[in-house]
């Protein structure tokens, strides 16, 4: 299910262990200003680029994002089988759409890298208004179209912030053992996450 609001409470809703947490603190510690290299990179990216900042290869990365957000027409649905979503508004004002992937009949397969598309068609589902400050928490079945405009805004630019978290589900592994669904196992607050030496690959146009 989504979730929206502000980092530091949606902190508070999760298990201290689990690897959406841990996707949390990457942006507290980007808010408090801890990691400079991607604070600089959402201040200054020029418009339409996105820069991907590797992690952990696939299973935990940011996507650094500067774009004009776009009419309904132009939007599309998309969801991805096993990546959770935390879309950060560093700055600007957008909306976002978003429905239950279960309860559509019509959407197609997901491709070669886990992702399906869709379009969003004429139905208005749950929309959100999204400003600076607020984090979307996106699961596998939140099929979700990002970067609308809002009616009556002008062509204003958004920065963003998207942590993308494969599994985010599960607890981060122990010293020795396999991960452990978040339910399975609670555990006491572990170490803030280290932010490991980013790779930057500029990549044209959005991607979520």
């Amino acid at each position: 299910m989504a979730m929206l609001g502000k980092v530091e409470k949606l902190v508070a809703l999760v298990h201290p262990r689990s690897r959406l947490r841990r996707g949390l603190a990457l942006l507290q510690d980007c808010v408090a200003g801890r990691l400079p290299e991607v604070v600089n990179q959402v201040a200054t990216l020029p418009p339409g680029e996105t820069i991907r900042v590797s992690l952990e290869g696939d299973a935990l990365y940011l996507l650094i994002q500067c774009y004009r957000p776009k009419p309904r027409e132009q939007g599309r649905f998309e969801a991805h089988e096993r990546h959770t979503d935390l879309q950060f508004l560093w700055s600007g004002c957008e909306c976002i759409e978003v429905c239950d992937l279960r309860a559509l009949q019509s959407a197609a397969g997901y491709d070669s890298k886990g992702n399906v598309y869709f379009p969003m068609g004429d139905k208005v589902h749950q929309r959100f208004l999204f400003q600076a400050g607020d984090v979307a928490v996106l699961t596998p079945p939140d099929a979700h179209a990002a970067c609308l405009k809002p009616e009556g805004e002008g062509e204003g630019l958004v920065r963003k912030i998207v942590v993308k978290i494969r599994d985010a589900h599960l607890l981060e592994p122990a010293e020795t053992g396999r991960c452990k669904p978040a339910r399975e196992t609670p555990g006491p607050a572990g170490a803030p996450p280290a932010f490991v030496t980013a790779t930057f690959h500029p990549n044209r146009g959005a991607a979520r």
